[in-house]
């Protein structure tokens, strides 16, 4: 008998592990790239490219994405009944060397009689449905982490993406400060030449050199933001940090939510997540409280036994019943507790509803705004002017025609208007996410589209 059951044990252990094999994910897609092969790709890729690597290499996306598995372990865990239980007890053991002696022994001649053997098992049945409305609950349970995963999701897009922008933004704004630093450098040297001639005087030289260290500064300063957000954005996408720069395909331009196929009334509440789990999170706390009360009722539970019984030349057999009856403890408070939840967690979907509808009306609002600025740009051709006039005051510095002050002032402007488009520019396209975001539908945007 004990070698029989040792067996059953070893097989169960086995299928146990199988089963874990079997189950476990060792898609090799989850695990990232090595650095070099995405280096070398990245620089070809869109934005949704980049995302969908992200999405198999961020340890904390894949980490989050874990939860999921975890609650479908509650629902196997909800949906199992109680094990059998088996007793076994031995009486009045026999006579052997070791008892020769001993004041605990008794014989079989002694009025106790032979040896007794009472093998017993026992087993919990569930007649109140309290197993299957346990699994109900865990269903929607998992439902709730499903949604909580995909909000996640959501979340992390939005991150991913508006850091895409800025790292574009800071790009662009670096490479015209670094045209804007060496055309200063030229321009320095032509001042230095004309001042040794006696064309200027000296001062105008002292102050054009005070000025190229103000614009070394911001240029290595736009350096140092464009390093840290090279970095977060390294860390978004799963890649190991190199403290390289990032070589995007993408460059900032504008076009307009009708050329990106934008619909800004296309959306509806229900497709937030976060919505979706609020709701689901209802269903589950009217399940529980169904679940409480059948815990609680006065005949929850049924407990089956059957015992053999052997001694010396006698055997019996019998069944017995246990009923646990609930006086005191029916469950009150749990019930009351689950019932609150209930109500609480439809005051929450409510609340939930109203602050989606907001987030959603507010991003259009400021989408909106973002694009009207820069048609203004657009119509009125203000990067184009700008140039122009920049270039101008250059040249008529270079000959003379205007003085040192006015010079100065115009090459701020000229850096002002620059970096305040591209700012635009990075803000209206982190709106765009923003407002995608909001809605919970990221679509694919024709940003490559050619104007």
């Amino acid at each position: 008998m004990r070698k029989i059951l040792i067996s059953l044990a070893c097989y169960s252990f086995l299928i146990s592990l199988g089963s874990i094999h079997s189950n476990t994910d060792w898609d090799s897609s989850l695990y990232p790239a090595s650095n070099i092969e995405v280096e070398n790709s990245i620089k070809n890729w869109t934005i949704y490219e980049i995302e969908k690597h992200a999405l198999k290499n961020n340890p904390l996306y894949l980490s989050e994405k874990k939860n999921i598995g975890i609650a479908r372990g509650d629902l196997i865990t909800a949906a199992l009944f109680k094990n059998p239980i088996l007793s076994y007890q031995q009486q009045f053991i026999g006579s052997t060397s070791a008892n020769v002696g001993n004041p605990l022994y008794i014989s079989k001649s002694d009025p106790g009689g032979g040896v007794e053997y009472a093998p017993m098992i026992t087993q919990d049945i569930d007649i109140n449905g309290i197993v299957s409305q346990r699994t109900k609950v865990a269903r929607q349970a998992l439902n709730v982490e499903i949604s909580n995963f995909q909000d996640f999701d959501r979340l992390f897009r939005l991150r991913l993406r508006q850091n895409y922008w800025y790292y574009l933004f800071v790009s662009e704004l670096a490479e015209n400060q670094r045209e804007f630093h060496e055309n200063f450098d030229e321009l320095l040297r032509v001042t230095k030449f004309r001042a040794e001639k006696g064309d200027i005087s000296e001062l105008e030289y002292d102050r054009l050199s005070l000025e190229k260290v103000r614009i070394e500064k911001e240029y290595k300063e736009t350096l140092v933001l464009r390093a840290h957000s090279a970095r977060d954005l390294r860390v978004l996408i799963g890649l190991e940090p190199t403290g390289k720069l990032l070589h995007l395909k993408d460059k900032l331009r504008f076009l307009t939510t009708s050329e990106l196929n934008l619909k800004l009334k296309d959306y509806s509440i229900e497709q937030r997540p976060d919505y979706s789990a609020n709701n689901y999170k209802i269903k589950q706390n009217k399940l529980n409280i169904e679940l409480k009360k059948k815990e609680g009722a006065l005949y929850s539970g049924l407990n089956l036994g059957a015992e053999l019984r052997h001694k010396a030349t006698e055997n019996y057999l019998g069944f017995f019943v246990s009923v646990p009856i609930k006086v005191f403890d029916r469950n009150q408070g749990e019930i009351m507790k689950a019932e609150q939840n209930y109500h609480k967690s439809i005051l929450q979907l409510e609340n939930k509803r109203r602050t989606i509808l907001s987030e959603i009306k507010s991003s259009i609002q400021e989408l909106k705004a973002r694009e009207a600025i820069l048609l203004e740009y657009r119509q009125n051709k203000v990067l184009e002017k700008n140039r122009e006039v920049h270039d101008k005051y250059m040249i008529a510095y270079k000959k003379g025609a205007t003085n040192l002050v006015t010079f100065l002032e115009s090459e701020r402007n000229y850096f002002t208007v620059l970096r305040g488009y591209f700012e635009q520019l990075y803000l209206y396209y982190a709106s765009i996410e923003q407002y995608q975001a909001s809605i919970g539908r990221f679509e694919e945007l024709h940003y490559a589209k050619e104007k």
